[in-house]
Order: structure tokens, then sequence, then C-alpha cells
């Protein structure tokens, strides 16, 4: 919204003469006749703050809370969600403002009312309408609004002051929004909604499947990675990352390698019981395959396609290939060996004799000679054998003359070769059992680190993944380590609840939910008797969260939440809102005493009594919360209360900015004010916080030694937390919507990692914890508890 021209007041009182029609005399809307004249009644005057006289006697008894919100989204909405000088544009709900415009003029209606913009006082949407500050009035930078628009809020307004004073209900801002009882009528939402795994969950499921702590050399390295992993330390590092970095997935690389050699070499975690060194590869059946010579070619001429082997040197003959010089006989293409294993190798070859030494025969694998004979027989083919072990995979073979001689008109030393024959493995055949006792193995690394059975294509990309690792590292244990670092990579290892859900059914699938219910509650994935119990039907699923939340791990994670969730600073005063907290959820105590508690908890989590003076205000007088949170003149204190336990967060436009020098406590309370729409609740706290100095001390007097004036000093009429001091606000805040909101999504965002998009496509969701929270006088265990077995936690 923005500002218009300057207008005399009259003008924008005359706007205002269609209350004739609308508040007075008839019980809904009926505004189609033009602008009125000069001959009308006088309209009900408003003041120069902006309030607004109405008659509440005239307005007729038919009219109702029902009739009064139809009416104005009929014809009071359409002018807020216009592009041209509606309200929406600033004013939508991703635009992070105290108020928001939906495009449900129903939803509108009630969050108007419950925001207490629909009242007679200044302050008002109507108000800020017809103000004459053109700082203050809306629509900003618009054109305004027409005056029969006008008119029709004004007369909805007095409307809905008499319903309100004739049928006396909670106050609106105490009660389950009305708003929120309408169906959810935006588009779907589909975003991926699964947390990454948070430090202490990443510490726990480490601990959980290696049994690891990661403590090298007396050094902590976890503590030493925690900036990496966007943990919190409370000495260097006091604000938790909310989605992994890349700096998570570098302290990943030094983790993941470390854990799993250490527990590969030693056979521990994962790896207990598993024998690694074991051959992976199986011995197949033998084969045997001859290479003829006679069916070689020049390697130097034409090689006519097909051809087996090529000869660097010599012709051929009826019987094979005469080598009449130093030279080769090499297989055309590498043959192919089935497995690492010994193989037998089988030359036909005989010698022309010459001079004193037998011709030199050589077999070569690869280029590398592995035996060589010499060559006696001269007239018939003689068998030369010879075994050798070699690796799984492509080789090339090679027969080798490397001695030629001759003695001219008298002899030439030659060798010819008929034939060359593999043969092997020579070793007796294992069919699979070798491939699947190491996918087994692959399928065991898959259950006790992400625990669930690796798919059938995942026990032979893992094998795979392994073999491939051994050609490299000769050290099995090594390549196995490959394999869990890949794990530790996996998405089902990263997320609170495994991605690989979504294709199990049945008992699986309860089992990777009942992963994500542990390290959602205990920070840690569930033990063996946890997944026994459950698969095996001895506990239900309310029987494993009731169990979850009534153990120590519970209550040592929550507490650590909670220390994240308060901002704590790792010293015990910063710790004790987040005590207090814990112990709230561990005795099942009401979620109001997070504000009116008279008693503070120690560090065994017990009460323990507190100095009269705090009153019935829980955290709020803490040390620990007040410390770094200056009162006046900066409200970061009472900005701090606002935002953190009653969900209000503050947007301060430049133009605040801008005349926030020459403000005072009075000037922001002045509803004409830009100011007023934060400072008319926080100006009254920051007034009632004042006997507490910014280091959490009590005092009863000012600087210049005059009594305290703690009371919110009746600065604005509508202030709804007015009384003295601390006690007067908490006890009030407890009573309202938003409080209740605000600790109920502490507890959401628990097991979800966020909070609830309660005014959009989980309103129901709020609903439901709103009934069990009234239900139960407010027990924060019976919360979270309906949250860990809703269908929505639970994927149904």
């Amino acid at each position: 919204m923005s500002a218009l021209p300057p207008r005399p007041w009259r003008h924008a009182l005359a706007a205002l003469a269609m209350f004739t029609a609308g508040c007075y005399g008839q019980a809904s809307l009926d505004l189609q006749g033009g602008p009125p004249d000069d001959g009308n009644p006088d309209p009900p005057p408003i003041q120069q703050d902006g309030s607004l006289r109405c008659d509440l006697g005239s307005v007729p008894a038919d009219i109702t809370l029902q009739t009064v919100a139809a009416d104005f989204a009929r014809v009071v909405h359409p002018a807020m969600v216009r592009e041209s000088s509606g309200c929406i544009s600033c004013h939508g709900t991703t635009q992070g403002r105290l108020f928001t415009v939906s495009s449900n003029g129903l939803e509108s209606f009630y969050a108007l009312r419950a925001a207490g913009f629909l009242t007679p006082e200044s302050g008002s949407l109507l108000s800020r309408l017809v103000t004459t500050d053109e700082s203050a009035r809306m629509p900003r930078g618009a054109a305004p609004w027409s005056e029969r628009e006008i008119a029709n809020v004004a007369s909805l307004t007095c409307q809905l002051a008499a319903v309100e004073a004739r049928q006396p209900l909670s106050r609106p801002d105490e009660e389950f929004p009305q708003a929120l009882l309408e169906p959810y009528g935006g588009p779907a939402i589909a975003t991926y909604d699964n947390p990454f795994l948070g430090y202490l969950q990443l510490k726990g499921k480490v601990k959980a499947v290696f049994n690891d702590d990661w403590v090298r050399g007396g050094v902590d390295r976890f503590s030493q990675s925690v900036g990496l992993f966007g943990g919190v330390d409370y000495q260097n590092h006091f604000v938790e990352a909310r989605v992994a970095t890349a700096d998570f997935f570098l302290g990943l690389d030094d983790l993941s390698r470390d854990v799993c050699l250490t527990a590969a070499t030693a056979r521990t975690g994962p790896f207990a019981g598993l024998d690694l060194a074991q051959p992976m590869v199986d011995v197949p059946a033998p084969v045997t395959v001859q290479y003829e010579m006679e069916q070689a070619a020049l390697s130097s001429g034409t090689v006519p396609p097909g051809t087996p082997i090529l000869a660097s040197t010599g012709g051929r003959t009826s019987t094979g290939w005469n080598l009449w010089t130093n030279g080769t006989l090499t297989t055309a293409n590498p043959y192919t060996f089935p497995a690492s294993s010994t193989f037998r190798f089988t030359v036909k070859a005989r010698g022309d004799l010459c001079g004193p030494a037998l011709p030199n025969m050589q077999l070569r694998v690869d280029g590398v000679m592995v035996r060589e004979w010499g060559v006696s027989n001269g007239t018939a083919y003689a068998d030369f054998t010879h075994t050798q072990a070699l690796t799984e995979g492509d080789h090339i073979i090679s027969v080798a003359f490397t001695n030629d001689y001759n003695e001219s008109g008298v002899c030439d030393r030659n060798l010819h070769v008929d034939a060359l024959v593999v043969h092997g493995p020579t070793e007796a055949a294992t069919g699979t059992q070798r491939a699947d006792a190491a996918k087994a193995k692959v399928d065991s690394l898959y259950r006790r680190m992400l625990y669930r059975p690796a798919t059938e294509t995942e026990r032979a990309n893992g094998y795979a993944l392994v073999k491939d690792l051994h050609g490299i590292e000769a050290d099995l244990p090594k390549a196995w380590s490959g394999l869990c670092e890949g794990l530790m990579r996996s998405p089902d290892f990263l997320f609170t609840l495994p991605p690989s859900y979504e294709a199990h059914s049945g008992t699986e699938r309860e089992r990777l939910l009942l992963v994500k219910l542990a390290q959602d509650l205990l920070g840690r994935p569930p033990s063996a008797e946890d997944f026994t119990a459950l698969e095996r039907g001895q506990k239900s699923w309310e029987d494993m969260v009731d169990g979850y939340l009534a153990s120590q791990d519970f209550h040592t994670y929550y507490f650590e939440r909670m220390r994240v969730r308060t901002e704590s600073e790792g010293t015990a005063d910063t710790d004790e809102p987040a005590r207090l907290w814990t112990h709230l959820m561990r005795e099942g105590k009401p979620l109001s005493e997070l504000l009116t508690a008279e008693y503070a908890v120690d560090a065994a989590f017990q009460a323990v009594p507190r100095a009269t003076e705090h009153g019935k205000t829980g955290v709020l007088t803490m040390k620990g919360f007040i410390k770094n949170k200056p009162g006046l003149p900066h409200y970061n204190y009472a900005a701090r209360v606002m935002t953190d336990f009653m969900g209000t967060l503050y947007e301060i436009p430049s133009e605040v900015f801008d005349m926030r020098g020459a403000a005072t406590a009075a000037s922001t309370v002045d509803p004409t004010s830009l100011c007023f729409s934060c400072h008319q609740t926080l100006t009254p706290l920051a007034h009632q916080r004042l006997r507490w100095d910014d280091e959490g001390n009590y005092r009863t007097e000012n600087v210049e030694g005059q009594p305290m004036d703690d009371s919110d000093r009746g600065l604005v009429a509508t202030y709804a937390f007015k009384g003295q001091g601390m006690e007067a606000f908490a006890t009030q805040a407890v009573k309202k919507e938003m409080f209740v909101r605000r600790t109920l999504n502490a507890q959401f965002a628990l097991l979800f990692g966020r909070e609830m998009r309660h005014a959009l496509d989980e309103r129901g969701v709020y609903k439901r914890l709103w009934d069990v929270s009234e239900e139960s006088n407010g027990n924060l265990k019976a919360v979270l508890k309906a949250v860990a077995t809703s269908p929505e936690y639970l994927r149904r």
C-alpha cells in the first residue's frame, strides 16, 4: 500500500457518509447507489488519530460475525488483491510483513481481525487508508482507494465492533484462527520434504554404525570438523547450518575414509564377522583355445579380417610358421582371461639347428617374457608347456625367436611354430560361489549402513566396484573400504528418512520410517532390539514413540536441540532457557510455563526455587535470555521476545531507517506514525522489562534514583499485554494463538526439520496439534507424540 496526494481531512470524512447505508439499518451491505451528496446525514466522526466513532446500537441484531466476514470477502477483499492500488503487492504471503493478504477473502478477514486491524481504534486498516501522513498512508506509491471503498471498510468495522460487543467471544487472537478452518484452496506444494542429517545426527549415526567416536590420537576429529559439518560447539560456532554445504562434503571425505578403513581393517562396525580377505572372483570351468600358426599373417602387409596371429617376420609353411629371423608371433587381439587364476600354455614347435646354441624360444605375456626354452628337436614338433598365474582380463600373448644364426652354405638357425594352446583356468571351477559370497557382503553393508537390503542391481554394482578397486589396490580390505565410503555418500545415509523408503512397503517401509523416528528423537539410528521389537510385533509404532520419548537419549538430544533453538552460548546462564524447555517436556508440564514458570531449572533438570522478583516470567527474565538483547532505546529484547515466542517477524523498510534518528519512545506509539504497526507492541513491552537491565540484573530504581515504572504506561490503547512488568506480559502472552503456534512449531520442526505450513496445506495438522495441546493442558510430550504418529509424518 502507498500514499495519495494531500487531501483536506474533511474530504476523507465525506468518504464515510456511506455509513448511513452500510452500518446503520441493513443486515448486509447494499452499496449500489452513487456517492452521497451534501444532503445526506453527517457520517460518524473519525478522529485525527484515525479512530472511528461507531453507533453500535444502530447495527441490526441479525448481523453476525459470519455475515460481516462474507461481506468483507465480497466488497473489500477484491480491492486488497488487485494489482493496482491493492495491498497484496506489499502484503502477499511471501512478503514477510506483520500482516499478509491471501487470495481467500474469508481468510484475509479473519487474519485482519485477529491482528487487530479491523477495530475502530487508531492504527487500523481504515486509519491507514484515510490518514494524511504520507509516510503512513496506504496504499503507498499507488492511487488511493475510492470513497466508496473506504466507506465499505468503515461500515464493516462498525458492524464487527457491534457484533463483538453484543456477543463477547474469546479474543480473536486467543482462539484457533477462523481463517484456517477454511479448506486450503491454493496450489499443491510438492517440495522435497526430507531433512539432511544435522551435525549431532551424523555423530550419532557414525557411532551407531561404526561404534566409532572418531577420536584419533586423543583428538576429537568431530569437534575439529564441527564447522565443516555445520554444527554448534558454543566456542567458535554458534549458528547451526540449515542445509548441506560444500564444506559438509569436504568433511565427509575425511570422515568416511578414516572410519571406513579403520572398520574394514579391524573388521568392526559394518564389517564385523565378514571375511574380507576371501577371493572375490570365481574360477570358471576350463576352456582350451588353440591358435594355428598357418593362419598367421605378416603385420607389415595386408592383414585379412579375422586373422588370429600377427607375425613380425618369417613366412607361412604347410604346417605352421617359420620365423627365419628374430621375431614374434602375437595374438592379433587380446586374450580375455575369465578369472585371476593359473593357466597352461603349450607351444608346438621345432627348430632348425645351426651353430653351438639351440634356437631360443620365449613365451611372453603383455610383452614380458614368462618362460624360455632351447628347442632341440629339429625334425618333429614337440610340446613346450608352461603354467602361469594371470589376473582376470585381457592380455597379449606372444611366441618369440631371439637368437637367429646362420653359416653361409652350411646351416641356418630358424624356429618353426605349429600352434599355441591356452588352457584354463587350471584350478577347480567354483561356479558362482565367490561372487555370491561377495555380493552377500555387499548386502550386509547395505543392511548395516542403510538399514535396508541392497537391490539386485546394487549388489551387482557394489560387487563390481570392490572388484575394480581390488584391481587397483591389492589389499582387499581397502577395496571394501571404498564401497563403505560410497555408501556414506548415499542419500539413504545422509537424510533423516532414507529416500528409498518410497520404493518399499510393509515391514521394510516401517523399518526405514523407524530410522527417521530414532534420528529425529534420539539423534541416532535405532538399535537392533528396536528393529526386532517393531518387526516382530512386540511393540506398535505408538509404543516405539512412547519408549523413545521416555528415554534418556531423547532427553539429552532434546536439550541439545533446545540449546540451538534458544541460541545458547554454552554457559550455565545461556543454557537455562533450554533447561526449562527440556524440563517441561520431561515432566509433561504445560507449555505456557515456558513464559510463566515461577521456578528455575538446575543442571539436573529439576525445578528449584527462584527469587520472588521474577514472578511468573519463565525464560523472559533469565539472565541467559536477556543478555545481548538490549532494552530501550533499541528494542532488541522486545523484538526477540515477539519473534522467538510469538512468531512475529519485523520488516524495517528503508523509510523507517531514515526516520529512526529522530524517533522517540513517544513518537513510535503515535498511531499516525509509520513505526506504529511494530511499536504498538515493542514500545510498551520494552517499558515492562525496565526492572531488568541489559545484563539480566533486577533493579527497582532508575538512574535518577526514582522508583522504576515498569508498566505499559497506557501507551497504546489496543496493547494486548497491559499491566505491570514482565509477569503481566507473560501471563497474557501464553493465551495468544501465536504463542501456542510458535511453541507447537518448535515440536513440529524437531521431526520435520521445518515449521508447519500452518496457513497453507498443513492447516489441518495445525488444528489437530492445537486440539491435542488443549486436551492435554499444553503437554509438550503429548504434542510431540501427536506429530510422530500423524499421517503426515508416517507418509500415509
